[in-house]
């Protein structure tokens, strides 16, 4: 789920199964759900669409608040919620060992430093797809 459509777009192409809006629920009920959003107010609805005995993941580096929970809504039947922190050397080792064994293939859009301004504007127009990753050359 995510606000944007060319992000919807992109998560298709990649062989997403659906790309909704980021309040709508999934299609069928999730294991397991990553928000990266620093957006509390999405977290009961990101719950409602679980499993039971489903975790959520809330990996933001910082969020707004969480709204109060209807605990038999949103929480019952084991459904746990756990932030995550992968800001460390071996968080990242883990990250890309992961990926490379599930055939993870992250859609890029280089940038040289001489083109960090445009970067920037892009970035903030939401016109970049995928990554935005500033190429730092001595060529």
């Amino acid at each position: 789920m995510t606000r944007g459509e060319h992000a919807r777009k992109l998560a298709l192409k990649l062989g997403a199964s659906s790309a909704r809006q980021a309040y709508d629920l999934p299609p069928e009920l999730l294991d397991s759900a990553i928000i990266f959003a620093p957006a509390g107010e999405i977290v009961p609805q990101a719950l409602a669409g679980l499993k039971p005995g489903g975790t959520l993941a809330l990996a933001g580096i910082h969020m707004s608040d969480v709204p109060p929970l209807n605990y038999q809504k949103h929480l019952f039947h084991e459904k746990k919620i756990t932030s995550v922190e992968s800001n460390t050397r071996k968080n990242g080792e883990e990250f890309l060992q992961l990926a490379e064994r599930l055939k993870i293939h992250p859609e890029t859009r280089p940038y040289s430093l001489k083109e960090a301004r445009d970067a920037l504007s892009y970035l903030a127009a939401g016109d970049v797809q995928g990554a935005g990753v500033l190429r730092i050359s001595t060529d």
